[in-house]
């Protein structure tokens, strides 16, 4: 038949079968899955395949679920396939776990299909799924990595089916007389996918009748683009990332290469991050990622470092003048006070929970949680900035405020200076 010649393609194509394969199938009862299954039986015999069928009853659909598991179950009986189930309650677990159900029962599904241990995981997705994936990425904001959709094969997940679209499948099912049962809630709109999938792609087919191969071409030539930025951007990525480099490499380059060191930490950089990391490339500075993990830039060398709240960066320069002498030095310093005012040692920290500070001619105290929201200092700048500290508290914020305690006035006799260099500045 002419939709299995076209699966034999495509597991040829990406290599995804060999001889003696164990194979863990995940099979819900639905028609995508039914043929996946009706494909590998029929190459158990020719390619000595060894099949375990695995379902997962999600605990969503109650008693319709559990009657797809049954179907699934004989279906092996009578087909002397082995059979396993694993049973979830994905509302209940999701919400424990602080995860969406769609994200949640997606884990739970990879995990159950890993722990068989087989050479081979086969999943049921199709051009059609592929399609959709597509078109809900695009609707919320997605890159070219995005638009690359499902893989083909994703390690030893293998997809025969993602080259056919829908419409073939059911033919596929009807002429081969595969039986098969639907999910009811396939037809609720209230589910994204299922918009795109009832109200979307059929708009799209009265344009194109084809439009979801044509669809599928677009995410072929996005995956062998992005596979050739990738290679590009391997060759920049080590233990650091060198800036001068990277200088002169075009924006997709420089931005695969940071989400290709960012992979080494277990974490996937969004484009407002991938955009402020990259910002670094040309200047020295840090950027906030998450917690106490930053990107950190001396101009040289781009790096993630982890850095702690109280971990002092900051190296500090000060001079006492007498205040007929304060103009000449205005340039060398940006923070100045009176220094007869000061209490103690004056020292420079980062902003700590509870900090407090009266600035200058405001008459008021306030947090410096406050003050840095009046003053619009994005969340993730807040760490950069350094708090002037003496025996007795807070006496500024570096270019931005002094405390009204230590201001100069009309009786300051001795002007204290001084200039903090971070990372962030020369």
């Amino acid at each position: 038949m002419k939709i299995i010649h076209k699966i034999d393609e495509t597991v040829r194509k990406y290599n995804m079968l060999s001889s003696g394969d164990s194979v863990a199938a995940g099979v819900s009862g639905g028609k995508d899955s039914m043929l996946l299954l009706y494909y590998l039986l029929s190459k158990r015999e020719e390619l000595k395949l060894r099949i375990t069928v695995l379902n997962v009853e999600h605990g969503i659909r109650g008693e319709a679920s559990k009657r797809d598991s049954e179907f699934v179950k004989e279906f092996c009986e009578k087909n002397n396939l082995e059979f396993r189930l694993l049973e979830i309650n994905a509302t209940a677990e999701a919400k424990a776990a602080g995860l969406g159900v769609e994200e949640y029962s997606r884990n739970r599904r990879y995990a159950f299909f890993s722990s068989l241990g087989a050479d081979k995981i086969a999943t049921a997705h199709s051009l059609s799924d592929n399609v959709e994936t597509l078109l809900f990425r695009l609707a919320r904001g997605t890159s070219l990595s995005g638009a690359t959709g499902i893989p083909p094969v994703r390690d030893n997940i293998i997809r025969p089916l993602i080259e056919c679209t829908a419409d073939e499948i059911i033919d596929a099912c009807k002429e081969l007389e595969i039986p098969y049962v639907t999910d009811e809630t396939n037809s609720d709109n209230e589910y994204s996918r299922n918009r795109i999938r009832n109200l979307v792609i059929p708009v799209l087919k009265s344009i194109n009748p084809d439009a979801e191969s044509a669809i599928g071409r677009f995410i072929s030539c996005a995956n062998e683009d992005e596979s050739c930025l990738k290679a590009l951007a391997e060759g920049y990525v080590d233990e650091a990332l060198s800036c001068e480099k990277l200088r002169g490499e075009k924006p997709s380059v420089i931005k695969r290469a940071i989400q290709l060191y960012a992979s080494s930490f277990g974490i996937t950089l969004d484009e407002k991050h991938l955009v402020k990391v990259a910002e670094l490339i040309d200047k020295r500075g840090r950027y906030q990622l998450k917690g106490e993990l930053f990107a950190v830039s001396d101009s040289e060398t781009l790096r993630f470092k982890a850095i702690s709240e109280n971990e002092l960066d900051f190296t500090v320069k000060s001079d006492v003048v007498d205040v007929s002498d304060c103009n000449l030095y205005k340039k060398e310093f940006t923070f100045s006070c009176d220094y007869d005012k000061i209490s103690g040692n004056v020292y420079v920290k980062h902003r700590q929970e509870g900090d407090r500070i009266t600035p200058a001619g405001r008459g008021c105290s306030k947090s410096l949680k406050k003050l840095f929201n009046e003053l619009r200092i994005p969340a993730d700048e807040r760490l950069n900035v350094p708090v002037i500290c003496d025996g007795e508290g807070i006496i500024g914020v570096y270019g931005y405020t002094v405390s009204e305690r230590v201001k100069k006035d009309k009786d300051t006799k001795r002007v204290f200076l001084l200039n903090v260099l971070t990372e962030d500045n020369n």
